[in-house]
């Protein structure tokens, strides 16, 4: 029973609508090789900004198989493995319920601001001078061992008596090095004044790190802005895609730690939204572009709460090369509650909106098991056999009881998660209730201008 339509749509959703969302692995894990074993993984010696987050949230660390050539860069020795590769998603669909959709963000930030950390170590430990002279790294573009993915040159400036920066130049060789003024690949800069307040950014151009080892749908630039003061920490990522990449415009992902409150409550809270430029499967007459927010809420150990809002996505259901079941512009909420280990307390997806927009050709009665009418499918869904002749059946009319119905058949959610537990009542589900989602993708609310100008300018006061 309706077997050639669920086997049809778990592949579309696999394969068109949760895949492409999961971006580029690489710049989002950032550094290192990743394993599961991370028995052996050592810590930055000092934490300036890292926001000690639960493993629950990142995945865990992962052990590091190669040296973070970004540090040992600025460094006069070479490093050991570092602790900035965090496991993060361990499959390949990281929307697949609510806390995948977690560590998915939560990893992303938490490598960056590791990074940053490290650095910001290396540079106030004074390891080199900062005297802003473009130097070479152990990295010649001659060598035999030479890695496009680690930088040059390095620099270091003191910008003031608060405030430094690090550059970071890719694929130069020794003959024609980057003259001071070049734009680097990788820049940080941060300011910290006497209450220990530190503010920074970091920029990285990874268009121009390995042009010819990047996929065309990689993001091309990416920008962290840092802000942690005595009360909260606040980590901000801004990500863009070019036109290499059909969905996506720009994916923003917004870390804070609360550190005011008590540790069983609301510590951790993650905000995502990607803006997209074209439908997952786009769908004739209908030009509506989808909306993806999501929003995480954590304690301190992990336990938490995620929503995810998919808003005005397109849904074509071809059953069978003759029968189309026609196309859907729906919106729907998954809602997962989480304890530590990542186990649900409670799941909850349903389509809140959901409307017929044309292209329906399944034959009306007289279908077969493996070709079925709407009678039948009707029939099969649990809904009333007259469903499509009634409800369903114009442009722009409700189908909403129709595809929760659809996402529920047989109890296997079409390949995710079915709904599962009854909701706790708790500060988790009250949190993700009302969420607080972005309102922008972009640094300065409307679009790129000047976002990864390769400049920081601090608000500190001394």
């Amino acid at each position: 029973m309706l077997s050639a339509l669920q086997t049809q749509l778990k592949t579309q959703l696999k394969t068109r609508l949760w895949l492409p969302l999961a971006m580029s692995a690489a710049l989002l894990t950032g550094c290192g090789g990743s394993s599961d074993d991370s028995n052996d993984q050592t810590t930055a010696t000092s934490s300036f900004i890292s926001m000690d987050l639960p493993d629950s949230l990142t995945g865990g660390t992962a052990t590091a198989n190669q040296t973070l050539s970004i540090t040992s860069a600025v460094t006069a020795q070479a490093g050991g493995d570092v602790p900035c590769a965090y496991i993060g998603v361990e499959d390949d669909d990281p929307f697949r319920n609510g806390y995948q959709m977690t560590k998915f963000m939560v990893s992303a930030v938490a490598t960056w601001s590791c990074i940053a950390d490290l650095l910001i170590e290396v540079a106030e430990a004074q390891i080199v001078p900062h005297d802003g002279v473009i130097h070479e790294t152990d990295n010649d573009t001659t060598a035999v061992n030479y890695d496009p993915d680690d930088p040059t040159h390095f620099s270091i400036t003191a910008d003031s008596d608060s405030q430094t920066t690090i550059r970071l130049y890719y694929g130069y060789d020794r003959e024609t090095p980057p003259q001071l003024g070049a734009d680097p690949q990788f820049y940080v800069s941060w300011s910290e004044n006497t209450d220990a307040e530190y503010e920074g950014r970091l920029i990285i151009n990874s268009s121009e790190i390995d042009p010819e080892g990047r996929a065309a749908d990689d993001p091309t630039w990416a920008r962290m802005d840092f802000h942690f003061t005595a009360t909260e920490k606040v980590a901000d990522m801004f990500l863009r895609f070019d036109e290499g990449n059909q969905w996506a415009e720009g994916f923003r992902i917004r870390m804070t730690k609360d550190l005011t409150v008590t540790a069983l409550s609301q510590v951790f809270t993650a905000q995502g939204k990607i803006d997209m430029k074209g439908q997952f499967i786009p769908v004739d007459g209908v030009d509506v572009l989808p909306t993806l927010d999501m929003f995480t809420v954590s304690d301190k150990f992990g336990n938490g709460g995620a929503v995810a809002d998919f808003v005005d996505v397109t849904l074509p259901l071809q059953i069978s090369e003759t029968s189309h079941l026609g196309n859907y512009l729906f919106t729907k909420v998954d809602k997962y509650v989480f304890d530590l280990d990542g186990d649900p307390d409670w799941i909850n997806k349903s389509f809140s909106a959901a409307t017929y927009e044309g292209g329906r050709t399944t034959p009306a009665t007289g279908g077969t098991a493996l070709n079925p009418s709407l009678d039948m499918i009707a029939g099969y869904l649990l809904l009333d056999t007259t469903y499509f002749d009634n409800n369903c059946n114009a442009i722009e009319t409700d189908c909403v009881n129709f595809l929760n119905a659809l996402f529920d058949f047989d109890g296997d959610n079409w390949g995710q998660e079915p709904n599962f537990g009854t909701e706790p009542e708790n500060w988790r589900s009250t949190a993700i209730a009302s969420p607080d989602y972005l309102n922008s993708i972009y640094p300065n609310g409307t679009d790129w201008t000047g976002a990864f100008d390769f400049t920081f300018t601090p608000t500190l006061v001394q």
